[in-house]
């Protein structure tokens, strides 16, 4: 009787187990048991448990916590095991990919966009001829389609912002001109052919002077105003047209005094001693000579010595045919009979009112110079 009681209680353990557990499976594919492990084990089955704090034994299913069985899902436990793996190491990148990621889409194709430019206009540099007018042709075109460019982008970028933004004025446009394309750059890559072709319009600009050349600078410079003569030569000459208002001198006896006094020495001797460094001087041109085809040759050249106007030599001018013929036209129209200082020399004598700046080695005594090179031409001053 008391085995058939045991047995009773046996059988009501087990179905009262059976009876909490709804469905226990076991995976097959759970591993072995290590010998060696000695972290937490599932107090029923022994099996290794990966962590204490979860109470589950993924082999027999009991949850500790409850003291009871639970259902084990396998796809749970696949994926727990595959989100418990480690991560896939990524490859490191190298320095170039590191660099050129610093650098935005909209940055490349602003590079992009110059560099072409920057190949257009060595190719132009170098197709071209040094002394031809095709090269300076280019190089003017692309600098006003440059600066157009640059200033019309100017002007849409400030009123694109002005509307948008209440603290832009009118003045900002012309004093602000950096802060309103940092406040561009910063929304790139909004209006990205705004900035785009600011940056090709100023590359394209700055190309034509540095890379293609052939620019006329000397026309570019050139406003029409001639050069102020100096003081010195001013008061000399205007002194000299007070003596001769105030006596008239015959002029077969000025000569004659000023060829007793030293004579005129010619104007292509050599100095005697080593060259020195040459120095400049403004002269008035008081004659002119031609030669056999009727084309300005000479310029005879009065300057300034210790307050008075002297014979400074002659000089042959570095012009143009069209400059020269326009300043034989010049001194034509203001010929006159007799030189305005004593000169002991053969010419076309003119007023004293046209002036250029000349360079010289060295300066007499009378005040002739020697070695007299050509500099340029300066403005008219008026004698009388």
């Amino acid at each position: 009787m008391r085995d058939q009681l045991q047995n009773d209680e046996l059988l009501d353990d087990v179905s009262g187990v059976e009876a909490s557990v709804a469905t226990l499976e076991q995976a097959d594919d759970f591993p072995a048991v290590a010998a060696e492990w000695n972290g937490p084990r599932c107090e029923k089955c022994n099996s290794p448990m990966k962590s204490a704090a979860v109470t589950i034994c993924r082999n027999c299913g009991w949850y500790a916590s409850l003291g009871t069985f639970v259902e084990v899902d396998q796809n749970w436990e696949a994926y727990s095991d595959q989100s418990q793996q480690p991560a896939k190491v990524k490859p490191q990148k190298s320095h170039l990919q590191v660099w050129l990621d610093l650098v935005p889409r909209w940055g490349w194709i602003i590079l992009a966009s110059a560099t072409v430019v920057l190949i257009e206009s060595v190719i132009v540099r170098l197709v071209t001829p040094d002394d031809g007018g095709l090269r300076t042709t280019w190089s003017l075109a692309q600098l006003s389609l440059g600066v157009i460019a640059v200033a019309v982008c100017h002007v849409f970028n400030f009123m694109v912002l002005a509307t948008e933004d209440a603290d832009f004025g009118v003045l900002d446009l012309f004093l602000k001109p950096l802060k309103l394309w940092l406040r561009a750059f910063h929304r790139l890559p909004t209006r990205l052919w705004v900035a785009d072709a600011a940056v090709c319009g100023l590359a394209a600009a700055l190309l034509s002077i540095l890379v293609i050349g052939g620019l006329p600078y000397e026309r570019l410079w050139d406003w029409g105003f001639q050069e102020p003569v100096k003081q010195d030569l001013m008061g000399a000459v205007m002194d000299r047209a007070k003596e001769l208002d105030g006596r008239d001198q015959d002029l077969e006896e000025a000569i004659g005094d000023f060829a007793g006094k030293g004579g005129v020495e010619g104007g292509d001797a050599q100095p005697k001693t080593p060259a020195k460094p040459r120095e400049k001087a403004d002269c008035v041109i008081l004659g002119y000579e031609v030669d056999r085809d009727g084309r300005l040759d000479s310029l005879v050249l009065g300057a300034a010595n210790r307050g008075a106007l002297v014979f400074a030599g002659s000089v042959k001018p570095e012009l143009s045919d069209e400059a020269r013929s326009s300043l034989l036209m010049e001194l034509t129209a203001y010929k006159t009979l007799k030189s305005f200082i004593p000169v002991q020399a053969e010419a076309t004598w003119v007023k004293p009112k046209f002036t250029c700046r000349v360079t010289y080695s060295e300066r007499l005594k009378n005040g002739q110079l020697r070695d007299v090179q050509w500099d340029r031409l300066l403005g008219s001053m008026k004698t009388q």
